[in-house]
């Protein structure tokens, strides 16, 4: 009984790992294509390319982050990927997929004057996940407003800073 409690509680962990990773993944994703979308200049946001762009940046995001987790993994096992690493990777995957066809479907169907709303779609979804981690804990909807608006505003100052890159 005790040796099934166990791998029960394994299969548990194992799964929320996955699910931690897929949601890193997006978040980091969501940030990292903010910062990108603000430092574009103005001509690459009007360009035709746009979502082309917007799309490969994402694909080399995910293939990096796939890299240094592949790098760190053998080192953290001693040389080899340990059994559960491919299905994270397809964690990761899945979580930079979804971004990135929350960034890029609205240029793809609007054209490149959709930028704002696909940078309004990656500040709402890490909106939604803050807001989701803060009733995780549990607080109440009040203070979980509270902490998304902090979040929110510590991503526009990134944003903001980011930004500078342009001028």
């Amino acid at each position: 009984m005790t040796a099934a409690r166990d791998e029960s509680a394994e299969d548990h962990a194992h799964k929320l790992e996955v699910v931690r990773e897929t949601v890193t993944m997006a978040l980091y994703v969501s940030l990292s294509q903010l910062a990108f979308l603000t430092a574009l200049p103005n001509s690459a946001q009007q360009s035709d390319t746009l979502a082309w762009t917007v799309a490969l940046t994402s694909v080399g995001l995910v293939l990096a982050h796939q890299v240094a987790f592949k790098i760190s993994s053998r080192l953290v096992a001693v040389g080899s990927l340990e059994p559960q690493a491919p299905q994270l990777l397809m964690a990761q995957l899945a979580g930079g997929a979804f971004v990135t066809a929350l960034a890029v479907v609205p240029i793809v169907l609007f054209g490149p004057g959709a930028l704002p709303l696909a940078t309004g779609l990656l500040l709402a979804f890490v909106a939604v996940v803050g807001y989701l981690a803060a009733r995780s804990i549990p607080v109440s909807r009040p203070r979980a407003i509270t902490y998304v608006v902090f979040v929110v505003l510590a991503v526009l100052a990134v944003l903001a800073v980011k930004s500078m890159v342009n001028h």
